[in-house]
């Protein structure tokens, strides 16, 4: 004789139960049941009664009814923190299965030029773990005429570097058009002046890359450096931008920077541009790659990524 089993432990129930929580992690993570249609793909009457029967099976109200914003109740609260956890655990599952699905594996080493910040790089390196979590990505900090070097001489597979114009030779893609500028921070005696002259920076002591000294690449801070007469009094040196913006917003000295790069850092005040007419430089980030090397399988997913990403028309640089 067959017995019927309440539906707390009703396992034809309990895929309807899971359904009913992947309703409410979205009602509680979208802040509201409209968004959390939207989110789910489905209609929103159907994520309502998925709430209220979730509700009626535990008994107690989860979200706040008559509330000008979207508020969960106590209950609620306490459901969503267990409930963000499974999620949590669900997706590092759905990952590793997507790892080993995918068998794709092997590591892309890529050389970037320091500072090289771009939402583009960084679609690029999301969608490739993503997809293949399985690969590792090797990245590495080189000058640019060091990149160009390596690129073209097979020793790394892509570059991500400075250009004043394209190489025929290579296979460049435009990632980011960067202007230039000369920089001070808060502790400096210039900060907050906008009458500053060539004449009172070119003695003052300057914060340089410490690439600039092989000068054997067109880097742009080199160039601006050079056609203003800045850098005869080196403070400071370093080959890694964050350490080169550390000092300058130390109060080291003065330095050049590519203006895209400390957006935050100027909204911060934490560094202040000095405008000096004629004082500017513009340059053009490139990601480039060898159309001749032989590509092994994790190298070509990798560039068929960026060829995706950097022809997609809604992801064009500025």
């Amino acid at each position: 004789m067959n017995k019927t089993l309440p539906p707390e432990i009703d396992p034809a129930g309990s895929c309807d139960n899971w359904g009913l929580l992947r309703s409410f992690y979205y009602i509680a993570s979208e802040q509201g049941v409209t968004r959390a249609a939207r989110a789910q793909g489905v209609t929103q009457p159907s994520v309502s009664a998925a709430l209220q029967r979730l509700e009626s099976r535990m008994g107690q109200p989860l979200v706040q009814r008559g509330q000008r914003q979207f508020e969960l109740t106590p209950a609620g609260q306490v459901l969503f923190s267990e409930v963000e956890k499974m999620f949590e655990a669900s997706l590092r599952a759905e990952e590793k299965l997507k790892s080993l699905h995918s068998g794709l594996v092997g590591t892309v080493k890529v050389q970037l030029v320091t500072g090289a910040r771009s939402d583009l790089i960084d679609e690029i390196l999301r969608l490739m773990h993503q997809r293949h979590p399985a690969v590792v990505l090797d990245i590495q900090i080189a000058p640019s005429h060091t990149i160009l070097h390596n690129v073209a001489s097979g020793i790394v597979p892509f570059g991500v570097c400075l250009m004043l114009r394209p190489l025929s030779r290579l296979r460049c893609k435009l990632l980011l058009r960067a202007r230039y500028g000369v920089f001070c921070g808060a502790e400096h005696p210039l900060f907050g002046r906008t009458d500053v002259t060539l004449n009172e920076l070119r003695d003052m002591p300057f914060i340089s890359f410490s690439c600039d000294a092989e000068g054997r690449a067109p880097e742009p801070m080199i160039a601006l450096r050079d056609s203003t007469g800045l850098g005869r009094n080196i403070s400071g040196t370093s080959g890694d931008f964050n350490e080169v913006c550390r000092m300058i917003t130390a109060g080291l000295g003065i330095g050049v920077l590519p203006v895209h790069a400390v957006r935050r850092e100027l909204q911060d005040e934490t560094l202040w541009q000095l405008n000096l007419p004629g004082a500017e430089l513009h340059a053009d980030m490139y990601f480039v790659t060898d159309p001749a090397r032989h590509f092994s399988p994790a190298e070509q997913t990798f560039l068929d990524i960026a060829t995706e990403v950097l022809d997609s028309p809604s992801l064009q640089p500025e």
